[in-house]
């Protein structure tokens, strides 16, 4: 709970600060921060979730959580232009930290790190957790979230489902990052297309992720709990749908001849992305619940470094063919996500497990503790 808090009450104060900077350097280093202590936000989510959520309920509850990110790109795509028209950019800046502040306040007054210190939960709530195998040991009788490992069990990372989940969460931020941060380039540049207008066209694929991101959880788990599917499959599936509708969406992108017809492409190939709610972002879960946020953490480490070199390979790629406002240019951009969609698949349906780690490295911490002692 402290850390989400934390999280925003960064943001917001960044966001103020932003609005009285006065020089690109300052807001550069001042959103270098912000981005610094955005970091646990992934992680500590993910905690949150495994010490309230039943695995049943594993992909709803990580779609509902993750259509914040599209839910917000609309809200500020429909209110930040008419504020900044009417009050300019810096005030607008100045607005969207004070609200954030608003939102922190409410989350730290509203939050509960475990359900047994949630003023608010009913006792029938608490024993669907408890008979669902959510509140055990320690969280279960004193109300307490369990006390973590004191030792970090670091073998956890040479594990081969543990790679699938981290080149999942690689492929993921390289293809989201590229189609989102350079979609409105291709628009103004290469459809020529006034940058007003290319605004309202990406409304769409915010609109339909958010909308496909509340769906895929909910017939993820309905697949899985209809016992025709098994939950290792519904993961395969689910990131299949994700990785190569997005990568086949955005191969298509340079045959569309109208913005209308690549927006239907940008739209299709974004808001598959929604699908990886039930993937590999789910598979966090399932592979630990004590340690899921150090594998958030590593994985989303991982992930960021790969949205560093989005802008990088594709600047480069797109001075090859000509430049931005090349459509050929454009292509071998695009491609790439394709390329990037199949390898990611293809690792992650390889090496996945849906097995649950933490019970062996127990043991294996229990053993070296007594070898040690016997020594």
């Amino acid at each position: 709970k402290p850390d989400g808090g934390q999280c925003q009450c960064h943001d917001g104060l960044g966001t103020l600060l932003l609005g009285g900077l006065g020089s690109f350097a300052a807001m550069w280093a001042t959103m270098l921060v912000m981005g610094i202590m955005e970091g646990p936000s992934f992680p500590t989510g993910g905690v949150i979730l495994g010490r309230w959520v039943p695995a049943a309920e594993r992909a709803t509850a990580t779609a509902v959580s993750d259509a914040g990110g599209p839910v917000g790109a609309l809200v500020a795509l429909f209110l930040t232009p008419l504020l900044a028209a009417q009050v300019g950019w810096r005030l607008t800046l100045v607005f969207n930290g004070v609200y954030t502040l608003a939102f922190v306040a409410l989350w730290l007054r509203l939050a509960a790190s475990d359900p047994r210190s949630c003023t608010y939960i009913t006792d029938g709530e608490l024993d669907e957790l408890t008979a669902a195998g959510v509140l055990v040991g320690g969280a279960a009788a004193t109300g307490k979230p369990q006390a973590p490992s004191a030792t970090m069990p670091w073998r956890i990372l040479w594990l081969p489902s543990v790679w699938a989940v981290f080149i999942g969460h690689i492929a993921f931020n390289y293809n989201r990052y590229l189609m989102y941060n350079w979609i409105l380039t291709y628009y103004t540049d290469a459809l020529r297309v006034p940058v007003t207008e290319a605004g309202l066209y990406m409304f769409w694929p915010n609109f339909f992720d958010a909308l496909l991101s509340f769906g895929v959880g909910r017939a993820a788990d309905a697949l899985a709990a209809s016992g025709r599917v098994s939950t290792l499959s519904t993961r395969r599936v689910f990131a299949a749908l994700g990785f190569l509708g997005t990568g086949v969406g955005a191969a298509l992108l340079p045959l569309a001849d109208s913005p209308a017809a690549a927006t239907v492409l940008v739209t299709f190939a974004s808001s598959m992305q929604a699908c990886h709610n039930a993937g590999f972002k789910s598979s966090y879960g399932d592979l630990s619940r004590e340690y899921s946020g150090f594998l958030r953490g590593i994985g989303n480490t991982l992930g960021t470094g790969s949205s560093f070199v989005v802008p990088m390979l594709a600047a480069w790629l797109l001075e090859l063919g000509g430049g931005s406002t090349e459509k050929v240019a454009w292509q071998a951009v695009f491609r790439s996500v394709l390329a990037c969609s199949i390898v990611g698949t293809g690792c992650y349906i390889a090496l996945v497990s849906t097995e649950n780690v933490d019970a062996g490295l127990s043991v294996a911490a229990t053993s070296r503790k007594d070898a040690k002692k016997e020594k």
